[in-house]
């Protein structure tokens, strides 16, 4: 069935958007072969308004849609000249890939001196979309993702948490300038603290989301009251599935336990409320470390890449 090309103009669309990824989540057997809802949550609601990926929604999302108004695919811009593309999988052809890669390639992609290039990640068993990115010109590159999950179907662990520390829901507005501090310490540990600018913002996006829970908000207190290490879960109740988009700790308390302890707790809390798989994403040494710790599978995409001159 051919599919056609619409922008993501409206609000509805958006919506749209989220169930037709719930449904391909779950035909794909609750695996992330496209996005769990979560990510399109905090694509919009953290990389767009806080981190400025793009423009807007609207601008950062194209739809592929049947005749009778049916969503077959989306295309996301993550900025940078990097894409992510979700297809139904009764849908799925090297034609309809080759299409979306196209218009990446003309919307989508970074702009240098020297030309433009597009970036594509991919998982290493996925042949047809491996087979449609080479035929187009692109190459595999030194980069990689760890994608890891858990099922919350056998009891978890129970880290001891180290002495002095509490291990709670994150509070209320009062407590976003310590939990921005930590995030910055965490994710800015070589950097001077004179280059953190103090606006805390940013975190009433990630609590805008859909999804967001302040339950799901976890923080480890350090002995002073101080936020030292946290993690954000986004639930999704339809799919039962849930990703952690927010986990780190601050440099001062690294090397303790705190990231484990946040995370299983994290875990805890969804297994009660009924999910039954939580996912994370590592493209660094100290993140794929923790996840290994506490995850128990785990599936890797490789960097793939076109030069346009």
């Amino acid at each position: 069935m051919k599919a056609t090309l619409r922008t993501c103009s409206t609000e509805d669309n958006f919506f749209r958007t989220r169930n037709f990824l719930r449904e391909v989540f779950l035909l794909n057997d609750s695996l992330e072969h496209s996005w769990n809802v979560a990510r399109l949550d905090y694509w919009r609601w953290h990389f767009i308004q806080t981190c400025h990926v793009c423009e807007s929604f609207e601008k950062g999302m194209t739809l592929w849609e049947t005749s009778d108004g049916r969503i077959v695919a989306a295309l996301n811009d993550l900025g940078g000249g990097e894409i992510r593309m979700h297809v139904h999988p009764h849908f799925r052809s090297g034609e309809l890939e080759d299409e979306m890669l196209a218009f990446a390639e003309e919307h989508y992609a970074e702009e240098t001196e020297n030309g433009k290039y597009i970036i594509a990640p991919v998982f290493t068993d996925d042949p047809l979309r491996l087979e449609v990115l080479t035929r187009r010109g692109f190459t595999k590159r030194p980069g990689w993702n760890h994608h890891y999950r858990r099922d919350l179907t056998a009891p978890l662990p129970v880290p001891p948490t180290p002495r002095g520390y509490i291990i709670r829901s994150m509070g209320d507005e009062s407590e976003h300038a310590s939990r921005s501090w930590c995030s910055w310490r965490a994710f800015h540990s070589d950097e001077p603290a004179s280059n953190y600018d103090g606006d805390y913002s940013w975190y009433r996006n990630v609590q805008s989301s859909p999804l967001y829970r302040r339950d799901l908000d976890i923080v480890a207190t350090a002995p002073d009251g101080s936020i030292a290490a946290f993690c954000i879960c986004y639930y999704d109740d339809y799919t039962r599935s849930a990703v952690t988009v927010l986990v780190g700790v601050a440099t001062e308390h690294w090397r303790r336990g705190l990231g484990k302890a946040v995370v299983l707790e994290g875990m805890r809390r969804l297994q009660y409320l009924g999910c039954t798989r939580v996912f994370a994403t590592a493209n660094e040494i100290p993140a794929d470390a923790l996840y290994r710790s506490v995850m128990t599978d785990m599936k890797v995409t490789d960097t793939w890449i076109k030069e346009i001159r």
